[in-house]
């Protein structure tokens, strides 16, 4: 399978990431320097590559230190690129895989930074699958050289769709947009997931969502995972959405137990 590594050379945190990883790539994975914002970048689809990794800032308001990955798409509105609720294709595997060498790069390094999933959100709408792997929270963190550093390392050690050992690829539905519970479980137990719908999402999670997070996961889910705590005013609604589809529903609190 081929990769290609897509960096805006309008994104400070990509490009510091891209001089990290020029001429250090492995066979099979070639850096795609693009303009503007990436949660627009319909047009990459069109890069002769089977699977797309954005290296990219990432910015929250709290400008918190962070390493983040994650999946795409717009559970509702498309207010930052893609398509109205509309997810794209992804890999629970590679996330997973990410998610496990970013913590561990973060201690190796003993950086001052957060590691942990997000749930699916923002374009560009692809026809490919693609994940999000990113530096933020603000320019500082995007420009601090041992945090870009690491996320290259990642990119270049860590892209595989394989995972060590007998790993359940799994939904997650509920919780923070940070997926503090869904992290926990990938870092503690034998699990990987490719979509999560958050809890400020769950008021647009219909049938045709949820059987679109089945079938934008390269690895068939075996399992959907609530957090139950964090349903919020949604949670009978949801419960019953969830008890009509095919798949197990458990507990996140229950499998970390």
């Amino acid at each position: 399978m081929d990769f290609a590594v897509i960096v805006s050379k309008d994104d400070p945190a990509g490009m510091n990431i891209a001089g990290f990883l020029e001429g250090k790539l492995p066979q099979g994975m070639r850096l795609h320097f693009i303009g503007g914002n990436q949660c627009f970048a319909d047009s990459v689809d069109e890069i002769k590559a089977d699977f797309f990794v954005f290296a990219s800032k990432h910015r929250a308001a709290s400008g918190r230190p962070s390493l983040t990955c994650h999946a795409v798409g717009n559970w509702g509105k498309a207010e930052a690129g893609g398509r109205e609720k509309t997810l794209v294709k992804t890999s629970s595997f590679l996330l997973r895989n990410y998610l496990l060498e970013l913590n561990r790069l973060k201690a190796e390094k003993n950086l001052p930074f957060d590691a942990t999933m997000e749930c699916s959100h923002h374009g560009p709408f692809l026809r490919k699958p693609c994940v999000f792997i990113e530096v933020g929270s603000s320019e500082p963190q995007w420009n601090d050289k041992a945090a870009c550093a690491a996320v290259a390392e990642a990119v270049s050690k860590a892209t595989s769709l394989k995972c060590a050992g007998d790993i359940a690829p799994v939904i997650g539905v509920g919780g923070t947009h940070y997926c503090s519970e869904f992290s926990k479980l990938v870092l503690r137990k034998n699990f990987a997931f490719s979509h999560v719908c958050p809890e400020h999402a769950l008021q647009f999670l219909d049938d045709a969502l949820l059987q679109q997070a089945v079938t934008c996961s390269l690895e068939s889910p075996r399992m959907i995972v609530v957090d139950w705590k964090g349903l919020g005013k949604e949670k009978a609604r949801v419960m019953d959405l969830l008890s009509r589809q095919g798949l197990p529903v458990e507990r996140v609190q229950r499998l970390l137990r």
